[in-house]
């Protein structure tokens, strides 16, 4: 049980650091920043307000995820996100439903992933150095290494370089697994499961993450 939680916690961070396609200050920060730094300090960002927010979400739980999605907000698309889980079904969404669905999704993110990681003042998250030179390259792979008491995960960011010199994650693998296909997998299976029926969906999301 254990495991099975962090690995769902850990995914939702994954996916906030995927949200950088639509931050304006990642972008800004990704022109001087190179794609290994990037990624960490994201990764630090996020795990900052965690572990020190443990108090609060005990005595304050509400507090303690708005502080949460504030950390998120300033570095992460959730409607870019949101789209991207959606994927076909997007174009077929009427503007309020897309609306609820990023709402539901934020939400959903923010509590799993807030609630996941404060279990785990022990988790250690470590870049790893690229591998040779990178600095001409327009691709690169950052690898991270996340230990924990049970085990140690590792994780493959597929950073590519746009026109303006900003660094972009395209893709995260866990342990092998294809996140993003992973979510957009489930949403496309609960439409199956729910006839087509974009609110049924969007209401059974937040219990099904």
């Amino acid at each position: 049980m254990r495991q099975r939680f962090f690995a769902t916690s850990f995914q939702w961070l994954l996916l906030a650091v995927l949200g950088l396609w639509g931050s304006v200050a990642a972008a800004e920060a990704a022109k001087s920043e190179t794609p290994h730094q990037v990624v960490q300090g994201v990764t630090d960002s996020v795990m900052s307000v965690i572990k020190s927010g443990e108090k609060t979400l005990k005595e304050n739980p509400d507090a303690y995820f708005a502080k949460v999605r504030e950390s998120l907000e300033s570095t992460v698309s959730f409607p870019f996100i949101a789209k991207n889980v959606m994927a076909s079904y997007w174009s077929q969404a009427s503007e309020a439903q897309r609306d609820q669905f990023t709402e539901t999704f934020t939400r959903g993110m923010v509590e799993t992933l807030g609630k996941g990681l404060a279990n785990y003042s022990d988790l250690k998250i470590t870049t790893l150095p690229p591998e040779g030179d990178v600095s001409a390259m327009k691709r690169v792979e950052v690898i991270q290494e996340v230990a924990a008491a049970d085990g140690t995960s590792r994780i493959s960011y597929t950073m590519a370089q746009n026109k303006s010199g900003e660094w972009k994650l395209i893709n995260v693998v866990l342990n092998g697994v294809n996140l993003g296909k992973s979510f957009r997998d489930q949403f496309a299976q609960s439409m199956k499961q729910n006839d087509n029926d974009i609110d049924k969906v969007i209401a059974t999301w937040a219990q099904k993450a």
